[in-house]
C-alpha cells in the first residue's frame, strides 16, 4: 500500500534523528524529511505541536519517546516508532566481543523481553547476570543512569546497553562501559511501511463522516429555576460550541437537552478527541449535571447518526449510570468504553447461523450472546456469578440471574458451584459457560 508523503517529521535526540534521516533518504529518495530535536524524552513533547503542523506523519526514534508523547500530548497525525530489534542486540554483542567483554553480564533498558530471550538463545548464553529494565514508563532518563551505574559498581554487570542517547552520554561521562542500541536500517524500513499503511487508513477514515450525540441529564434544577436555569444552560451551550470548534465539527441542537455534532470519523476516533470529550463531561458534572455521549461512524450522515443514537442509548441503559462513552463503527461494531484500561469490541449485528441458533434456544438476543463471548475472552474465564456478569454487561443482578438460567436451561452452561458465604442470604451461584457458546472470531482489544 504505497502512499506519498509531503513530509515526515522525525522526533527524538539529534544523533538518532540524523541516523534515521540518512537511512530514510537511502530507502526512498523522494521523501521530504525534517527533524525535531529533543535530547531527553520529556523535551520531545515541546516539539510535537510544531512537527504536526509542518508534517504529514511522525516518526519517533524510540518506543519510550513515542509512549511519553502520546500519553501527554494530542498526537493526531499518523505516527509510529523505530523499535530496537534482535539486530540491534546482535550488533551490541559483536562490540562486546571485540572489547573482550563477557556476554552473560550486562544491563539493558527498553528492549522487549522476547528480543532478549531470542538473542540469548541464538548465542547460547545462560542468563546469569543479565538485568532488563523493559518498561518505557519512566521518562526520567536519570533513573536509567543510576540503575545501570549501580549494577556495574556492584560488580554484577560489566557493560550497559541503552536505547537512550542521553543515558549513553551520561554513562560515558561517569566512566561506565556502555553501548548504544541505535536504530537499524531494517527497523527504520519497517517503521516507514507502518507509517505508509497508517496514512492510507487515516485518509480513508477522514473521508468518512461521524456523528456524536450529547445528552444532558439530571436537569431538574434547571427546569425548576427558570431564569438561573437559562443562564446555566447558556454557559453549557458555550462549552459544547467550544468543544465542537476544537474538533472542527458542526453542531445542531436536537432538543433543549440534546446536541448533534457531525465531524470527520478520524477526528472523533482520535485519542485527542476522547480526552476533550471526557474533559467536557467533567466540566458539566462540576455544574451538577450529567453528560452522556454516543459516537457513530457511517458511510452516510444518516448511518452515522443511527449508530451514534444506538451508542448513546446503550450508555444510558447501563447499570450504575457511570456515563461511559461507546462508539459504533460503520460495520456495526461496538467499541468502548473509551479511555478505559480495558475496552471491549463486539459485533452488534451477526448473520452467523450458529449465533442465531444459540439466540433462538436461549431466548437471548444475538447482541447479548456476542457481548458474553467477548467478555469471556477478555476475562480469560468462563465462570461467573450474577454480580460479575451484571457488572460486565452493565445490567442488574436480577437480569444477570435470568440470563444465567436461560444459558443453563438451553444446555450452554452448568452450575459450577454454590457459595453460601457469610450471612443467611440467597446462596451465590457460580455458572460455567460451555465452549460451544464461545468463539475465536470476536475481536477483543485492551488499551
Amino acid at each position: 500500500m504505497e502512499v506519498t508523503f509531503l513530509k515526515i517529521g522525525i522526533v527524538g535526540p539529534k544523533a538518532s534523528c540524523e541516523t534515521t534521516e540518512k537511512d530514510l533518504h537511502y530507502i526512498d529518495r523522494n521523501l521530504e524529511i525534517r527533524s525535531y530535536i529533543g535530547e531527553q524524552t520529556a523535551e520531545c513533547g515541546s516539539v510535537i505541536g510544531r512537527c504536526q503542523q509542518e508534517c504529514d506523519a511522525v516518526l519517533f526514534t524510540g518506543r519510550a519517546v513515542e509512549q511519553y508523547v502520546v500519553q501527554n500530548h494530542d498526537v493526531y497525525k499518523p505516527h509510529t516508532c523505530i523499535s530496537r530489534s534482535i539486530i540491534s542486540m546482535a550488533g551490541a554483542f559483536l562490540k562486546m566481543q571485540k572489547q573482550g567483554l563477557a556476554l552473560d553480564a550486562f544491563s539493558v533498558d527498553v528492549i522487549e523481553p522476547q528480543v532478549i530471550e531470542d538473542i540469548l538463545d541464538g548465542f547460547q548464553i545462560l542468563a546469569n547476570n543479565i538485568y532488563s529494565y523493559p518498561s518505557p514508563e519512566d521518562t526520567d532518563e536519570a533513573k536509567y543512569v543510576c540503575w545501570h551505574m549501580s549494577l556495574q559498581k556492584e560488580g554484577r554487570t560489566n557493560v550497559a546497553l541503552t536505547s537512550f542517547q542521553w543515558v549513553y552520554r551520561r554513562l560515558q561521562e561517569e566512566g561506565c562501559n556502555v553501548i548504544y542500541l541505535g536504530p537499524t536500517r531494517a527497523m527504520i524500513r519497517l517503521a516507514l511501511e507502518r507509517l505508509q499503511n497508517d496514512m492510507a487508513i487515516n485518509r480513508a477514515e477522514y473521508a468518512q463522516i461521524a456523528s456524536e450525540i450529547l445528552r444532558l441529564d439530571n436537569v431538574q434544577a434547571l427546569e425548576e429555576n427558570y431564569y438561573s436555569g437559562m443562564l446555566q444552560k447558556t454557559e453549557i451551550d458555550q462549552k459544547v460550541i467550544r468543544y465542537t470548534q476544537s474538533i472542527q465539527g458542526t453542531m445542531f441542537p436536537v432538543s433543549r437537552w440534546e446536541y448533534m455534532i457531525f465531524a470527520n470519523a478520524g477526528v472523533l476516533r482520535s485519542q485527542g478527541n476522547q480526552n476533550r470529550l471526557m474533559e467536557l463531561q467533567r466540566e458539566i458534572q462540576n455544574q451538577g449535571l450529567e453528560l452522556y455521549a454516543g459516537i457513530g461512524m457511517g458511510k452516510t450522515a444518516y448511518g452515522a447518526e443511527i449508530n451514534a443514537r444506538k451508542a448513546l442509548n446503550y450508555s444510558m441503559s447501563r447499570h450504575g449510570r457511570n456515563r461511559d462513552i461507546f462508539w459504533i463503527d460503520e460495520h456495526h461494531v461496538m467499541n468502548g468504553p473509551i479511555n478505559r484500561e480495558h475496552t471491549l469490541r463486539y459485533q452488534l449485528i451477526s448473520s452467523d447461523p450458529k449465533i442465531m441458533e444459540i439466540a433462538e434456544k436461549t431466548g437471548l438476543s444475538a447482541t447479548s450472546i456476542l457481548k458474553i463471548r467477548t467478555i469471556i475472552e477478555s476475562r480469560q474465564s468462563s465462570i461467573f456469578d450474577a454480580h460479575e456478569l451484571a457488572d460486565c454487561l452493565g445490567i442488574t443482578s436480577r437480569s444477570a440471574r435470568r440470563i444465567m438460567n436461560r444459558i443453563i436451561d438451553a444446555g450452554y452452561g452448568e452450575v459450577y458451584a454454590m457459595d453460601n458465604g457469610p450471612g443467611r442470604g440467597r446462596p451465590k451461584m457460580l455458572i460455567r459457560i460451555f465452549s460451544n457458546l464461545q468463539t475465536d472470531k470476536i475481536s477483543v482489544t485492551s488499551k
